[in-house]
C-alpha cells in the first residue's frame, strides 16, 4: 500500500479557503455590496473570521476575537494581515 502524498500540510480552515475561489467572493461582493459601508472589515475578513469560528467552535464573539488573537502569527496563512477588533 502506498502513502497518500497529497497531504500538503495546511490547516484544514487554510485548505478550505483554497477552495473558495475569491472571484466568487469578489462577485458576491459587488452583486451585495457589501464592503459599502466598513470601515475595518472587509467581505473576506468576516468571511475568514466566520469559518475560523465554527471550526474552533466558538460560543460567542469575545472567544473569537481571542481564538484569533492567539493565532496573530499565523494569519498571514490565511490572508489576514491582523485580527479583527471586537469592537467591529
Amino acid at each position: 500500500m502506498g502513502e497518500n502524498k497529497s497531504f500538503s500540510g495546511q490547516p484544514v480552515l487554510s485548505q478550505i479557503l483554497d477552495v473558495i475561489p475569491s472571484a466568487i467572493i469578489n462577485a458576491a461582493n459587488r452583486k451585495h455590496q457589501s464592503n459599502r459601508y466598513y470601515k475595518r472589515l472587509p467581505l473576506r475578513v468576516h468571511l475568514v473570521s466566520l469559518l475560523y469560528g465554527v471550526f474552533s467552535y466558538c460560543n460567542g464573539l469575545r472567544e473569537l476575537c481571542e481564538g484569533l488573537l492567539a493565532c496573530e502569527g499565523k494569519l498571514s496563512h490565511l490572508g489576514l494581515d491582523k485580527a479583527p477588533a471586537r469592537s467591529t
